[in-house]
């Protein structure tokens, strides 16, 4: 009995630290150029992809609120909102309809060589009124 509890303890530190690793993986992704990013996002496989847009959507949920783009309340309503969608579906909206104004606003070259998280915290402040640029010029004022 005591070897059963001990190789069921032992498999469940393993998948944990399986899990943990994987997702600190994706984490480190957001790091990468926005550019280089997108091209591994576009050439992983699905259950890949979900993880990486996982990521992707709450690595930019933290730096908006270290960059004050978003309250802590506001990150808690939009993680807990996050979590009941899929995260490519998200992401795709994000690209669809954020991406051309923050490109608008900032420019590709500014696009390419900045981390991808960055540019998912201008294309979530962007996602605040898609008629116009104004929120994301706004929040760009506050660098300038």
């Amino acid at each position: 009995m005591e070897f059963l509890i001990g190789v069921v303890v032992t498999c469940l530190v393993i998948f944990g630290v399986y899990v943990y690793s994987k997702t600190d993986k994706f984490n480190k992704l957001t790091r990468l150029s926005f550019t280089d990013w997108m091209t591994q996002y576009h050439y992983a496989e699905t259950h890949i992809k979900h993880g990486m847009s996982r990521a992707f959507i709450l690595q930019t949920f933290h730096l908006a609120v270290d960059l004050r783009a978003l309250t802590p309340l506001e990150k808690v309503e939009l993680d807990a909102g996050s979590m009941k969608e899929d995260p490519k579906e998200i992401l795709n909206q994000w690209f669809e309809h954020a991406l051309p104004i923050v490109e608008q606003e900032i420019g590709a070259h500014e696009i390419e060589k900045s981390e991808a998280r960055m540019i998912g915290v201008f294309m979530l402040v962007a996602m605040k009124s898609l008629t116009t640029g104004e929120p994301l010029r706004d929040y760009l004022r506050k660098f300038n």
